[in-house]
């Protein structure tokens, strides 16, 4: 297992938003990585304090969680079965002891939403999208890694409403978006990424003020630069499921300081052009404006260092 996979994402030259998908190999579903543990505790942390902000779903959505949950059971007792079983009406995790339960009470109640107990197992975030009056809609999440949006306002609202905030998006990609979930089958499945760059190493990015504050900018030309801005790859899969139809998005989060990237500078050189592409109305809604200055010279000082 390996403690950050190593994803670079981002292109140099003009920005454009774009959905870069991949074909999943469906053994490589779920990414398990030596960060487990430390990710889980903060994953528990998070149920603690703040699980109305991480989890929230529309009314009868338990149907298309259940079969999600099913399917990930199936897939890490094959997958890790050093750590996972299913032992009667549970899935046991012996590598953390803990047990949940996986089927509904003999009143057909379930102890918690299914997506809730997938999200306690593994390092993903979960989000669901349900069929609801002929559209598919955010029917709900298990979101403890927020990267700076509100879960419980996409309820119901389809994926054009949901990135109706995000700036050039829909111009650029609604109608790809609404063709590949047309034609999205269980048959096949894929994956993507994305990126920013952050004033924080911490996973918890929610918007209702229960996040951490972050720490102050570095000025420009601060040699620390490269330990106090972080660059956050999402690895995103999307399935679709045969018995509901639902389609679902897994999201694991990979966060590491820039300085991972100080013995990297043809890295270094694309993620600073990169950034420093984005336009005004992006850069603002990645909330990287005021960042882009000292991350830029930081990275252009690793290039130089190096005599690329």
């Amino acid at each position: 297992m390996n403690t950050q996979r190593d994803y670079q994402p981002y292109l140099a030259g003009a920005f454009r938003w774009r959905l870069g998908l991949r074909p999943l190999d469906l053994a490589n579903w779920i990414e398990i990585g030596d960060d487990y543990d430390h990710e889980m505790d903060t994953k528990k942390s998070v149920f603690t304090h703040n699980f109305s902000t991480a989890n929230a779903f529309q009314a009868n959505t338990e149907d298309e969680a259940a079969e999600v949950m099913i399917e990930l059971i199936d897939h890490l007792v094959t997958t890790r079965s050093d750590w996972f079983a299913r032992e009667g009406r549970d899935i046991v995790n012996h590598h953390r002891h803990e047990r949940f339960p996986v089927e509904p009470d003999s009143n057909g109640e379930w102890a918690e939403h299914p997506l809730v107990t997938c999200a306690r197992l593994v390092q993903e975030d979960f989000a669901l999208l349900v069929e609801r009056d002929g559209r598919l809609v955010f029917g709900g999440g298990s979101v403890c890694f927020p990267n700076r949006w509100d879960l419980n306002s996409k309820l119901g609202l389809t994926m054009s409403e949901v990135h109706a905030p995000v700036d050039r998006l829909n111009e650029q990609l609604e109608d790809p978006i609404d063709s590949f979930f047309q034609r999205l089958s269980p048959q096949k499945s894929f994956w993507r990424t994305g990126w920013a760059v952050l004033n924080t190493g911490e996973l918890y990015q929610a918007v209702d003020g229960t996040a951490p504050k972050p720490p102050a900018l570095p000025a420009l030309g601060d040699p620390t630069t490269g330990d106090r801005l972080f660059l956050r790859v999402e690895r995103e899969t999307i399935r679709r499921f045969p018995k509901t139809n639902c389609v679902l998005f897994t999201i694991r989060s990979y966060v590491r300081p820039l300085s991972h990237l100080v013995n990297r500078p043809e890295d270094a050189a694309r993620l600073a052009d990169a950034l420093s592409n984005l336009p005004d109305d992006v850069r603002d809604y990645k909330q990287t404006t005021e960042l882009t200055a000292p991350a830029v010279h930081w990275l252009q000082t690793v290039v130089a260092q190096s005599g690329s």
